[in-house]
C-alpha cells in the first residue's frame, strides 16, 4: 500500500490530521457515497480518484514515494484500511471477560446439607463434604467438583452434560439420579447409579478400561491405589439412604467405620489396636444416637469404646496386624 494513503488515513482516525487533510478525506467519503447513489461511469470513476491523487501530491510533496499499483486500488486499500480501524476501535470498547471465580460450598461433620443449582440440579451433600462451582456453570458448561459424597438428581441437557470431577474421576450424566462417594482419604471412590445412566473415566489416561456406562442399580468401585474398576450390583437406594438419616455399613472396615462415625457425629474417633484377620462388617442404623451405635458395634464384633473430652476411643481386640 502506498505510505501516503496509510498515512493520511490513520492520522484521519486519530484526529491527528491537518483541516486541509481531513477535507479531503471527507470530500473523498462524499464523492464515494455519491458514487454508490449515482453509479458513476468508469471515466467519472478515473476523474475522482486521480482528483484526490492530485490532492494527496500537493499535501504530502515532500515525502516522495515509489508507487507500486494503480491510483485506483490504492484508494480502494485505503476505504478497507479505514474499515479495518473502524472494526478494531470497535473491538478496543468492548467490556473484558469477567475472570472466573469458584464458590465453594462445604458441609461440616455432623451435618447434611440439600442445594439447587442454577440448571435446576438438587444436590443433596452427606457430612464433611464439599462442592466447588464455577461462575461459568449455567453459562459455558456445567461441571462441578467433588470432595465426599454427594447425591445429585440432574436436569439432563443433551447439548451441555452434567459433570462431577472427583478424585481423578470425570462422571458424565446421561440424564439420571446417581450417588457419587469420593472422600480424599479413602481409597476407593464409588459412583452408585439410582435411574438413569451415567459414563465414568479416569481423568488424562485411556489405560483402565471402563464400562460404557453405568445404569440402574449398578455401582462402579475405582481403587486409586491399582486404578482398576470394578462395576457390580448394589442397590442404590440403600446406598443413598444415608439422605434421610439412615447409616449403613456395607462390608465396611473399622478404619472405614471410624472415618463414617467422625463425619457422621462430627466428633473425633480414634481406633487403638487392630482388628482380628481385617473383619468387615454390614449394618445398618436408622436415625440412631452415636451412644446407640457404639453399642450395637460393641456386640457385633467385641471392642469397646470410651468417651474422652468429647471424642471417642475404640479399643479393638489385640490381634497381629494382616
Amino acid at each position: 500500500m502506498d505510505n501516503r494513503t496509510k498515512k493520511l488515513f490513520e492520522r484521519y482516525q486519530s484526529g491527528k490530521a491537518s483541516n486541509e487533510e481531513q477535507r479531503l478525506v471527507e470530500d473523498w467519503f462524499a464523492t464515494f457515497d455519491n458514487q454508490q447513489e449515482n453509479k458513476l461511469s468508469e471515466e467519472q470513476h478515473a476523474q475522482i480518484f486521480t482528483g484526490m491523487d492530485r490532492e494527496m501530491d500537493r499535501l504530502l510533496k515532500n515525502r516522495p514515494v515509489k508507487r507500486i499499483l494503480p491510483v485506483r486500488w490504492l484508494q480502494m486499500a485505503a476505504v478497507l484500511l479505514v474499515g479495518v480501524g473502524i472494526v478494531w476501535l470497535g473491538k478496543s470498547r468492548q467490556v473484558p471477560a469477567k475472570p472466573v471465580s469458584y464458590t465453594l460450598i462445604s458441609v461440616p461433620k455432623g451435618i447434611k446439607k440439600q442445594l439447587s443449582l442454577p440448571d435446576g440440579t438438587n444436590v443433596f451433600l452427606n457430612s464433611g463434604s464439599s462442592l466447588r462451582i464455577s461462575s461459568a456453570f449455567g453459562v459455558t458448561n456445567r461441571i462441578v467438583s467433588l470432595t465426599g459424597e454427594g447425591f445429585f438428581v440432574v436436569k439432563h441437557n443433551q447439548m451441555h452434560p452434567f459433570t462431577i470431577q472427583s478424585g481423578g474421576l470425570t462422571i458424565t450424566d446421561i440424564g439420571t439420579a446417581f450417588n457419587v462417594k469420593a472422600y480424599a482419604g479413602e481409597n476407593q471412590i464409588r459412583v452408585a447409579v439410582e435411574s438413569g445412566e451415567v459414563n465414568v473415566k479416569e481423568n488424562n489416561s485411556a489405560v483402565a478400561q471402563w464400562p460404557a456406562s453405568i445404569t440402574h442399580n449398578q455401582q462402579l468401585i475405582y481403587s486409586k491405589d491399582s486404578r482398576k474398576a470394578i462395576l457390580s450390583h448394589a442397590q442404590t437406594d440403600e446406598i443413598s439412604a444415608w439422605r434421610t438419616n439412615k447409616l449403613r455399613f456395607d462390608n465396611a472396615s473399622f478404619n472405614e467405620i471410624a472415618a463414617t462415625l467422625e463425619r457422621w457425629y462430627g466428633v473425633p474417633v480414634r481406633l487403638n489396636g487392630y482388628a482380628k484377620g481385617n473383619r468387615r462388617y454390614t449394618v445398618s442404623f436408622n436415625n440412631e444416637s452415636l451412644t446407640n451405635v457404639l453399642q450395637v458395634l460393641e456386640k457385633l464384633s467385641g471392642m469397646s469404646y470410651q468417651v474422652n473430652n468429647k471424642s471417642i476411643q475404640i479399643n479393638l481386640k489385640p490381634s497381629k496386624r494382616i
